[in-house]
């Protein structure tokens, strides 16, 4: 079941060149979550910042630029507090809505992922598809610093990736993709990746629940 991959042959190589050439883009906001692509809403009292960015887009001209497909890379890194809600989107392609260059796009092994360490009480850390369907963050472990406990939670919306040959199925859907942290919380390190989601990537960075892994 191998994953449709509408990028020609080099698309990999291509990701590659990009990365050296353009794709590391750190960038520094202050305030309401920064004016990057994509920046996040916010509701209630915060500090919390974008503190780095990192885009790979595929060289291909015939790809989207509006939209993740296959072997696209997006992340980013905020630190600070919350009292209320910050949202954050990812924009995935998908064969319904975006043609490019003679071809419908779809995301590919595109996986959406997101990574938390906090202080204080959390509310709900979620990824929401665009159909409306969400996944719960899982805490997945805490340290104590300064007589104070950090807890790491982890949330993840994968496609499937068969064990046995690391090769994909079905893409996620295309279109809109939430990711909404919520809760009175203090020394957040929180970060978001969009990424190719193969067996290692998802049993690295997704909670046992969450990897969409088959034999």
């Amino acid at each position: 079941m191998k994953m449709r991959k509408p990028t020609p042959v080099g698309a990999v190589f291509a990701a590659v060149v990009l990365l050296l050439a353009l794709a590391l883009v750190p960038v520094a906001f202050g305030g309401k979550g920064g004016n990057g692509r994509n920046a996040g809403a916010l509701t209630g009292a915060t500090t919390l910042s974008l503190v780095s960015e990192t885009v790979w887009k595929s060289l291909n001209p015939t790809a989207p630029s509006w939209c993740l497909n296959e072997d696209d890379y997006h992340k980013r890194a905020w630190s600070g507090s919350l009292n209320g809600s910050f949202a954050v989107t990812e924009q995935l392609c998908g064969l319904a809505t975006d043609y490019s260059g003679g071809l419908y796009w779809d995301a590919g092994g595109i996986g959406i992922q997101a990574d938390l360490y906090v202080a204080g009480t959390l509310s709900d850390l979620t990824i929401t598809s665009p159909q409306g369907d969400s996944h719960h963050a899982v805490l997945v472990g805490s340290t104590t610093s300064n007589g104070g406990a950090i807890n790491h939670y982890q949330v993840c919306y994968m496609p499937p990736y068969a064990l046995a040959s690391d090769t994909g199925g079905m893409p996620l859907p295309g279109g809109t993709w939430q990711i909404t942290l919520s809760g009175n919380v203090s020394k957040v390190s929180f970060s978001e990746t969009a990424q190719m989601s193969d067996v290692n990537v998802q049993q690295a960075n997704c909670p046992a629940s969450e990897q969409n892994l088959i034999s």
